[in-house]
């Protein structure tokens, strides 16, 4: 029960989502669109942010990937933005709440994951330092998250030029390419 009153709960945020902020949002709107008292929202959840995170990252959870698989990294590099594009209305308002770091920080760890998936498997019979190889995978998170974060500043509207075929053309063996230059001999 507790996880169909949850899942309710999180329906009700997404539908009031779309009629107005994040901030406007209350407990007593989103208790009463669910048909729960409040006693049952704070059983759940601190207050509406502490529902939005969840929600977050439930959605993100069932979507996008944890790992990065070498024959479509490209495929699986793009789910998210199409994950984040899809559900622009959500994740732009929890982008300009205040759990924009949250959001950010979540997206990273993932992405993070991901990028440290595939640059395992091309550093594979290289001599890397440890530090090297994880001084690489940290930059690439950052330099995805720098462009979500920056489209996602602009409404999801993409810069002049971008594209995703130029996005995927700049990542095409970078990882490779960068890692290779922190290989010891």
């Amino acid at each position: 029960m507790a996880s169909s009153t949850k899942e309710a709960l999180a329906a009700s945020l997404k539908q009031m989502m779309k009629m107005k902020p994040i901030e406007k949002i209350t407990v007593k709107d989103l208790v009463e669109l669910c048909g729960v008292n409040r006693q049952t929202f704070y059983y759940h959840f601190d207050d509406v942010y502490d529902l939005l995170e969840w929600v977050f990252e439930q959605d993100a959870n069932r979507v996008l990937p944890k790992e990065v698989v070498y024959s479509h990294w490209r495929e699986d590099v793009v789910i998210f933005f199409e994950y984040l594009y899809e559900n622009s209305t959500f994740a732009l308002n929890v982008y300009n709440s205040n759990s924009r770091l949250y959001m950010l920080r979540y997206l990273k760890d993932r992405l993070q994951s991901c990028i440290y998936s595939f640059a395992i498997i091309v550093s594979e019979g290289r001599n890397i330092d440890r530090q090297d190889f994880d001084f690489v995978v940290e930059f690439y998170a950052n330099g995805v998250i720098g462009l979500i974060a920056q489209w996602m500043d602009v409404g999801m509207q993409l810069p002049k030029g971008f594209t995703k075929e130029r996005f995927l053309r700049l990542l095409d063996n970078s990882v490779e390419n960068m890692l290779e230059r922190f290989q010891l001999d």
